[in-house]
């Protein structure tokens, strides 16, 4: 029996977390209760993201992230159209057993997928404290707000954990987070008096944002496509729903970020513009090496790559813009 499990998932995500504190209270009830669990968070980046990744547990888990072929990384969950990089490794997958593996690029969320899969497939029964989880998850991951005003409150527990983990760069931290959410459920986590007082804090910084992010898109600020270029601000945000609240009119926001690992671009469809979506946004960031869904995606460069991130940019501009 396995005494560790590694669990991969995406990091600073909500998705991601979420789909691990699912996986591991599934993991601890079906398969092994005693099991010792290492949530490691991975970022997407250019070639094969588990190039540096030793896969040295009892038994590994990946959630909500690129397909890793190696036999060791026992089970998969994941939901992203761009899942398979190179692309013939969807046909490794489709070779091996689905038993333990899961791909569902209609999913809303991962997390959904986890508990949809799990419940029906595996005979797992849902927590009542993680029932409303998956629901969450596919709320947010899917944008599937009323408004751009409903997305950007702090009204829900998920709401508020969401802004937590987007803003979070401590993995000790995070792995403190999906335990807590895995064993407890968001309302408890997010009355935590730490958390919510981060919270708070993460909200203020956020409302105080707000006039320089209009600054920041400058040129592009009337446009169909509204650019927020963070390079200059270390540890700035992406302003994620906040960009579709402040420019109702765009149908495309893409924002550029430096954290403290790497550089993100992420850009995004705002379902509330009152226009149709014209592009794929997953497949433009595919072929600028990152990845995503339909409506949204991303671009993950290493930090000495700004002069690259604002040339990605600049021609994911011009495609959005095209048409």
């Amino acid at each position: 029996m396995a005494t560790t499990l590694k669990l991969y998932f995406h990091d600073a995500c909500f998705d991601g977390t979420a789909s691990a504190a699912l996986f591991s209270a599934f993991y601890r009830d079906m398969i092994e209760p005693g099991v010792r669990i290492e949530p490691v968070g991975l970022i997407h980046r250019d070639g094969d993201p588990f190039e540096q990744v030793v896969l040295d547990g009892d038994d590994h888990a990946c959630v909500d992230f690129r397909f890793c072929p190696r036999p060791a990384m026992r089970w998969w969950f994941d939901h992203h159209k761009t899942a398979f990089q190179p692309a013939s490794l969807r046909e490794v997958f489709e070779a091996i057993p689905h038993d333990t593996r899961f791909f569902d690029p209609a999913a809303p969320s991962c997390a959904g997928l986890i508990a949809r899969v799990t419940t029906t497939e595996l005979g797992w029964r849902l927590p009542a404290h993680l029932a409303d989880l998956p629901g969450c998850a596919d709320v947010i991951d899917a944008a599937r707000f009323a408004s751009a005003d409903e997305a950007v409150a702090l009204t829900t527990p998920g709401q508020q954990l969401a802004l937590w983990i987007g803003r979070n760069q401590d993995p000790v931290a995070a792995t403190r987070y999906i335990e807590q959410l895995s064993k407890e459920g968001m309302a408890s986590l997010a009355a935590s008096p730490a958390l919510a007082a981060d919270v708070r804090a993460l909200a203020a910084e956020r409302e105080r944002f707000r006039t320089k992010l209009v600054a920041l898109a400058g040129a592009h600020a009337g446009g169909d496509v509204v650019v927020f270029d963070l390079l200059d601000l270390d540890g700035a945000a992406a302003p994620g729903f906040v960009g579709y609240q402040l420019f109702p009119a765009a149908s495309y926001t893409i924002s550029l970020a430096r954290g403290a690992r790497a550089i993100k671009i992420s850009v995004g469809y705002n379902p509330w513009c009152g226009r149709p979506r014209r592009h794929d946004i997953g497949a433009l960031c595919e072929a600028a090496g990152g990845g995503g869904h339909a409506v949204v995606g991303g671009v993950t460069l290493g930090l000495d790559e700004q002069a690259r991130a604002r040339a990605t940019a600049a021609s994911l501009v011009a495609s959005l813009a095209d048409g």
